[in-house]
């Protein structure tokens, strides 16, 4: 049962992503179609406020409206891979944080090949914020087998998911922060 709107929510969630993220002037955020890739456009738009230079690489034909909006309403850059995944692995590459809303709870486990290019792109060494879970992990297990993101942090929202403490997925989940968005159980 929701206490607050949707909006609402995402925002909170956007500020707690935020909250986590190291300091960093180049920013490219993953993004999926759904509230994942929502919030991490929301988080987005936050660090472009904030003065970093923030690309958002949308890996789906379809993502979250007022995200997008804001996202782009705040001055950040905006690629879509399927038009050209080139400068989108390159503004990859070159960010000092990636934030990883590719999927979430809807997920399956794995990712798609578009979404594995995408990964490949990010720099070793380079820090990983994932929203809810880190993509590509099924959700509901511990199971690791398919591709997937491997975070150093994990915010997720109001309880943890079982990828997020079950082994081996949890490894892949970094340092998990529960943040209460306000959603009642």
């Amino acid at each position: 049962m929701l206490s607050v709107p949707e909006s609402a929510l995402m925002d909170r969630a956007a500020a707690a992503i935020v909250a986590e993220c190291p300091v960093a002037y180049r920013v490219a955020v993953l993004v999926g179609r759904g509230n994942n890739g929502g919030d991490a456009l929301l988080a987005g738009a936050l660090l472009v406020r904030s003065g970093a230079e923030v690309t958002a690489v949308l890996l789906a034909p379809d993502v979250h409206d007022r995200g997008l909006a804001t996202f782009a309403g705040a001055g950040g850059r905006v690629l879509e891979w399927a038009v050209d995944a080139a400068t989108g692995a390159t503004a990859i590459a070159d960010a000092r944080l990636v934030i990883d809303g590719i999927v979430g709870l809807g997920g399956k486990g794995g990712l798609r090949a578009d979404a594995q290019s995408a990964i490949a792109s990010i720099t070793p060494g380079t820090p990983v914020v994932s929203v809810d879970l880190p993509s590509g992990l099924d959700p509901d297990s511990g199971d690791a087998s398919r591709p997937h993101v491997r975070a150093d942090v994990t915010v997720t929202f109001t309880a943890p998911k079982l990828c997020l403490v079950l082994e081996p997925a949890s490894a892949s989940a970094g340092m998990v922060v529960i943040a209460d968005v306000g959603v009642n159980l």
